[in-house]
């Protein structure tokens, strides 16, 4: 039985750098790396060797794929990584009830559903590292359904830390602040936006691999990030949101 990674999102950003770490892992046979663009899949197969491309929307049908894959070929899995996941700043008013309810399959459902389908194939020492954000730490004024969306990965990883814990299955929350990577948008009215704290999609993924290493339930990259889970412990939620829409405004 091959031992089998999957990561979602695989295709830029930290899941591409998620696949770029474990396919150096001798203890790995194959990377199941899921996307939406197979030529982006494809070129990072001739990069990692490891890689198995599999083309999923995890809007539409893209959970069932997985699920009708994993119950067909039975993989042995040791990593789950559900990191694929929307963001978006502006006014909640101003979405859409599609674009409502991809917030809620893609940032909520699909880890869900996929954790579900891939327990029967994990056993003692298999590993699950869900992305969430800093911005779980506290509600965030236009960015409110990523915010909430995050909220709700959070949770549901800390709960299910627990509850697999006996069957020596570990579950790491992953908490990044800003990341370098395509999402951010870098430029507004012909300037540069700065995002104070912003780290590596590489430091992320090397630093919430070893904390999932060491079986702790929450890793937490980068200065920035560690500052802001503190400051929303010790800070009133209204002081911390007002602060936060002075800041989000910049990016309007």
């Amino acid at each position: 039985m091959l031992k089998t990674a999957i990561i979602t999102g695989a295709s830029g950003g930290i899941g591409r750098e998620f696949v770029r770490a474990i396919n150096g892992m001798d203890d790995i046979d194959e990377i199941w790396a899921v996307g939406r663009n197979m030529e982006k899949l494809n070129k990072l197969k001739n990069e990692c060797a490891k890689v198995v491309p599999i083309e999923a929307d995890l809007a539409s049908n893209g959970t069932k794929i997985l699920d009708d894959l994993i119950k067909e070929k039975k993989p042995d899995v040791q990593l789950l990584v559900n990191n694929a996941g929307i963001a978006s700043v502006g006014e909640f008013s101003q979405m859409t009830e599609v674009q409502i309810d991809r917030y809620c399959k893609i940032n909520c459902e699909a880890p869900a559903i996929l954790i579900y389908a891939a327990l029967p194939c994990m056993s003692k020492g298999s590993r699950i590292l869900n992305i969430s954000s800093a911005s779980s730490f506290q509600p965030n004024p236009y960015l409110s359904m990523y915010s909430a969306s995050k909220v709700f990965l959070k949770n549901l990883s800390r709960a299910l830390g627990m509850e697999l814990r006996a069957q020596g299955i570990t579950v790491t929350c992953v908490c990044p602040g800003w990341v370098d990577t395509e999402m951010l948008p870098k430029m507004k009215d012909g300037k540069k936006i700065k995002y104070f704290g912003m780290i590596s999609a590489d430091k992320v993924v090397k630093k919430a691999l070893k904390d999932s290493e060491r079986g702790k339930e929450m890793s937490v990259p980068g200065f920035f990030a560690k500052y802001l889970r503190l400051y929303s412990k010790l800070v009133p939620t209204k002081i911390v949101m007002r602060q936060w829409m002075r800041i989000i405004k910049n990016h309007l």
